[in-house]
């Protein structure tokens, strides 16, 4: 029988408001080189995947050293944006973490994004987790389940007694995989791309730590 261990969160879109500045970070860039590209393309096909495998789901068509071309200047494009305007935390998220903070129970931040830590940092709650796996971590994207993995890993914890709060197709694909409890967040109105998420909520302040124990003690 499982027990709640351990909380895995995504970064953007779940902690941070940062899908609005990677969207604009993308769109700059991939119209730049040519290429057809909107918030539907960018929620398929980049959303939570590693930088270089995001390009190649859209550009498909271009060399290694092309793809790495355009991925320096998608990430210089973001630099630039967050620097201009720093992304906020989720309030909810900030209520979540206050709760969780009460309880004993292990929480960490697992993201394909390499920019993670400067975010967390320049929003003041890196400290506020036992673990953060960046993208610099792991060689296998999402939705393969190595990112999670490795979070619970280091926390020491069975990945089956872990949640995973996500807001993109692939994140949950990828908890799944993992073997955990899966939470899609559907801030964007995209309940239908996370149906097969476990759980599917609208605010981290739907969560409740003691429905979320009872529904691992059934999966279990």
């Amino acid at each position: 029988m499982n027990k709640l261990k351990a909380i895995i969160f995504d970064m953007d879109g779940v902690l941070t408001d940062t899908v609005p500045v990677h969207f604009r970070a993308w769109h700059k860039m991939f119209t730049q080189e040519g290429y057809d590209f909107d918030f539907e393309i960018y929620k398929e096909k980049v959303d939570g995947k590693p930088r270089l495998n995001g390009i190649s789901a859209v550009a498909s068509d271009v060399s290694q050293e092309k793809l790495l071309q355009m991925a320096d200047k998608k990430q210089n494009y973001f630099l630039q944006l967050i620097e201009e305007e720093p992304p906020s935390v989720f309030e909810d998220a900030l209520r979540l973490l206050k709760r969780l903070e009460k309880e004993a129970i292990k929480i960490a931040v697992a993201s394909s994004s390499k920019n993670t830590e400067r975010i967390l940092k320049n929003i003041h709650i890196y400290d506020r987790f036992q673990t953060v796996v960046t993208g610099n971590d792991f060689k296998k994207g999402k939705p393969d389940p190595e990112i999670f993995l490795l979070a619970a890993e280091r926390l020491g914890v069975d990945p089956r007694s872990c949640m995973v709060i996500e807001d993109a197709i692939e994140g949950v694909n990828a908890g799944i995989n993992a073997g955990m409890t899966t939470v899609g967040i559907a801030r964007h109105g995209n309940e239908e791309e996370l149906k097969h998420a476990h759980i599917i909520i609208n605010t981290l302040d739907c969560i409740s730590i003691q429905q979320i124990g009872r529904f691992l003690k059934e999966r279990g």
